[in-house]
């Protein structure tokens, strides 16, 4: 069957280059069949599973950082790219690409003036880039940059690589984890913080927030203590806050007048009374993500990290996140009256509500709102209750953060917004993102409309296909995919769909 389905694929991408004049239409759709040959080639020759073109790669190993001290370009990080995806499917190299990373998951950028098979500048080195011999290969990077001293360290700490992998319309679709390779051998030497527990955020209307920390001490020395359980010396000990995407939290001068530092700073020293830092929180005196007209100093998440400095060496703490505003996802199981609102999540780290239930505040917890966008209507769905439940130390049931809700009884093609806010005792009050879905109205089954998206476009091919190749593992609709209408699905409704994209008409 795929044999006859690839020769068919061949005699239409002929077919099409002599015939048509829709040029712009055509180049689109014979990347698309040259894609899709290689996809039934592959799965011929047993090389990847028919569904494993969108997939997530597995991680980068064996990263191993190389400085000889000059600017002569014999700096370079070496490591290995997976050859298989995080289910062990089998991937294929020339969809792979990878980025750098330095320090605090700041991207790397490079550029042609420096790398002879870039074009202009780039943080994306794909497979095409890759040159034995040269400055970017699969197995390393040569880089015109040191860090030793006299020179301009291009990062601090540490350096790491991130595999990406190409969807079927050859972007960027799953990536891998970012893995590092920690640099300055005496950093191993230094003691690494154990890491800091956000216990509570707190915020208030009137321009003034803080965070609640908890310390991992020894509680006869009451001193911190470092991942091997010795304990810290507070002389050496900093604290750095980040928020949203690892972005470091900066304590500005302007911002914090009074302050005993005059220019800005992203670590605090331990037992620093001006913010409270060591004095089981920090203050944020001049933040709040609550009082109108003040900016948003982070969007859904902060965190904190321990630094344990000695002269030029340096060790960290991970961070630890708490994720305070509910993690609203895109509406799914979409239907012409329905659609789920989910905001679950299971890291531990994230923010919850602890009481649900409380009859004195009937709006404490999880408030759902839908807004007809047509009328302006809105629907408050109060006190969602959590659908996601774990124990805490003593076995109690302790519910985790978010819940999922499904919306009924809406009107067939109309567009809906909704939000999540989330709702205490002590009068914080935390914004989901606005999402927004239109459903689709009562006729649900467009002709050629194979990926349900309520459109016909050269995206249906490819899911005709993929169905045609795979139909246990498609989400394909089936009568939509009729597109010849013969009542029977085959790769004559290919052309069919084809035809119609070409013509405009059935």
């Amino acid at each position: 069957m795929l044999v006859i389905i690839l020769l068919i694929v061949c005699q239409l991408r002929f077919f099409l280059l002599i015939l048509s004049h829709n040029y712009i239409l055509i180049f689109h759709i014979n990347i698309l069949i040259l894609n899709i040959m290689k996809k039934i080639f592959l799965i011929l020759m047993g090389l990847v599973a028919a569904n494993a073109f969108a997939v997530t790669p597995a991680d980068p190993t064996n990263l191993t950082w190389y400085d000889c001290g000059n600017e002569s370009g014999d700096s370079y990080l070496t490591f290995t790219l997976p050859t298989v995806d995080v289910n062990g499917n089998p991937l294929d190299i020339e969809m792979m690409g990878y980025r750098i990373y330095t320090d605090d998951d700041q991207i790397f950028t490079f550029n042609s003036a420096q790398y002879e098979n870039v074009w202009g500048s780039t943080t994306d080195i794909y497979y095409y880039n890759w040159d034995t011999g040269s400055e970017l290969q699969s197995n390393g990077v040569y880089f015109y940059r040191t860090n030793a001293d006299g020179f301009e360290r291009f990062f601090n700490t540490r350096i790491g690589v991130q595999v990406f992998y190409l969807n079927d319309n050859f972007g960027i679709g799953g990536v891998s984890n970012i893995v590092y390779t920690y640099l300055d051998n005496p950093v191993a030497d230094l003691p690494k913080p154990m890491m800091p527990i956000i216990d509570e955020w707190w915020d208030s209307d009137g321009g003034f927030s803080q965070i609640g920390i908890f310390y991992n001490f020894d509680w006869d020395e009451f001193l911190p203590m470092a991942v091997d359980s010795t304990c810290l010396d507070t002389e050496k000990l900093s604290l750095s806050v980040f928020t949203d995407n690892d972005q470091l939290f900066e304590f500005t001068p302007e911002e914090y007048p009074g302050e005993d530092f005059t220019e800005t700073v992203t670590e605090i020293p331990y037992g620093y009374e001006g913010l409270q830092f060591g004095m089981w929180e920090i203050q944020f005196p001049n933040h709040s993500n609550m009082t109108e007209g003040m900016d948003r100093f982070f969007n859904w998440r902060i965190g904190l990290r321990l630094n344990y400095r000695d002269g030029d060496q340096v060790s960290y703490s991970d961070i630890y996140y708490m994720e305070v505003f509910p993690q609203l996802q895109e509406a799914k199981n979409v239907t012409s009256t329905s659609f789920l609102a989910d905001w679950s999540c299971d890291d531990p780290n994230t923010h919850t509500i602890n009481n649900f239930i409380n009859d004195d505040d009937p709006t404490c917890g999880y408030n759902l709102y839908i807004i007809d966008v047509a009328n302006n209507d809105t629907t408050v769905i109060y006190k969602v209750n959590p659908t996601n439940w774990t124990q805490d130390g003593n076995g109690n049931p302790e519910p985790l953060a978010g819940a999922t809700y499904q919306v009924e009884g809406l009107t067939p093609g109309a567009t809906y917004q909704f939000y999540v806010e989330e709702k205490q005792n002590t009068g914080k009050s935390y914004l989901s993102v606005v999402r927004e879905v239109t459903l689709p109205g009562e006729q649900t089954h467009l002709r050629g409309d194979v990926n349900h998206d309520h459109d016909v476009t050269i995206a249906d091919v490819s899911a005709l296909i993929d169905y045609l190749l795979d139909s246990e593992n498609s989400d394909a609709c089936t009568i939509c995919a009729n597109t010849n209408l013969d009542s029977d699905v085959t790769i004559a409704d290919v052309s069919a769909l084809i035809d119609y994209l070409l013509n405009g008409a059935w």
